[in-house]
């Protein structure tokens, strides 16, 4: 029955004359409201590790998060009672609420915390394919799936070797980094929407270091 407070209750099952046979507890938890998920926006792929802020958060086993619907569940982690962990599952790009339930039946909508599915983001070339190894080379990355709104908020990301530089969007199929001082070789390039995960297309930009030897002539009238 709906119960008006929160806390645990005894649950006593009784026979037809009223001799009991069993007994047990049963907890009525406030609404599960969240705040906010970071990050706000994934591939289209699933995979994900969404972090969902609110307050009141209880650790149970049977922790679920909904990415649209209750229809296929995952589970959450219970990090505090002010954070959940939920990985989110594959899903057709567009925005979804996300749906909370502790007891794994009944689901909230989280206080209208939503989650903003992306088309997947991938890179087929750079231009110019050598840069400066002493860093400050303007990169255009070519590809498919690049997101203005992901600039907009700051975590349109290019990962260049080992370094991750803030993009510049031009189009959805080009945007634009500044290489950073590596040593002299070849270096990955992947891109993300949401600065955590990164393509995997492997394209490759080659660092070159330049230095000046000699100058000839080294002189010459004014």
């Amino acid at each position: 029955p709906s119960s008006a407070v929160t806390g645990w209750v005894g649950v006593q099952l009784s026979s037809f004359y009223g001799a009991l046979s069993s007994s047990g507890s049963f907890y009525y938890h406030a609404e599960l409201v969240a705040s906010g998920v970071t990050p706000g926006m994934g591939p289209e792929r699933g995979g994900t590790r969404v972090a969902l802020l609110g307050s009141g958060f209880r650790d149970a086993y049977t922790l679920r998060c909904g990415f649209g619907s209750a229809s296929a569940p995952v589970l959450a982690r219970y990090v505090d009672e002010s954070q959940l962990e939920c990985s989110s599952p594959v899903h057709a790009p567009g925005s979804v609420d996300v749906l909370l339930s502790m007891n794994g039946q009944q689901y909230a909508t989280g206080g209208g915390a939503r989650y903003t599915y992306q088309r997947a983001a991938a890179v087929s070339h750079v231009a110019p394919s050598a840069a400066l190894s002493e860093g400050g080379t303007p990169l255009t990355v070519h590809g498919s799936g690049f997101s203005s709104a992901s600039e907009s908020l700051g975590v349109l990301t290019c990962r260049i070797g080992g370094a991750v530089r803030r993009a510049v969007w031009a189009s959805a199929s080009a945007i634009v980094c500044n290489a950073t001082r590596a040593a002299a070789g070849e270096a990955r390039v992947e891109v993300s929407n949401n600065a955590r995960e990164y393509t995997s297309s492997g394209v490759l930009v080659r660092l070159v270091s330049l230095r000046v030897l000699d100058v000839q002539p080294w002189s010459g009238p004014v």
